[in-house]
């Protein structure tokens, strides 16, 4: 029975980190993706692009953040910790690295989202 609940509690909590570490890394992704393609800010005239509009960019996505973002990254983070720690051995070290690298492709993913969807929604 012990084996069972300290299974469980490491997939617990690499779900966690995965969730925490998909929030934490949604403003570097946005500043990433301002750099190389762009980024919207909020109630801006223009996209953040550059290195001069990474700033921007990260700050932006703290906004999008607070309107909801965060709940969206910490549930898609926590499904690919729980993933990652289900499909491993049950304490690998290297579990920590692929759940953050998952978290951060989340991230990326979302920021990404962001910069294309007046592609698919129009102007706004």
């Amino acid at each position: 029975m012990s084996d069972t609940s300290t299974a469980n509690a490491f997939v617990l909590k690499t779900a966690g980190l995965g969730a925490v570490a998909a929030v934490v890394l949604a403003p570097v992704a946005a500043a990433l993706v301002a750099v190389v393609y762009r980024f919207p800010v909020p109630m801006a005239e223009d996209y953040a692009r550059g290195f001069d509009g990474a700033g921007d960019a990260a700050l932006g996505s703290v906004f999008y953040l607070i309107l909801g973002g965060a709940l969206v990254l910490a549930m898609l983070g926590g499904i690919g910790g729980f993933v990652t720690a289900r499909s491993s051995r049950l304490g690998s070290r290297r579990v920590r690295y692929v759940t953050l690298a998952v978290s951060a492709s989340i991230a990326l993913l979302a920021a990404t989202a962001l910069a294309v969807l007046e592609f698919f929604i129009g102007a706004w």
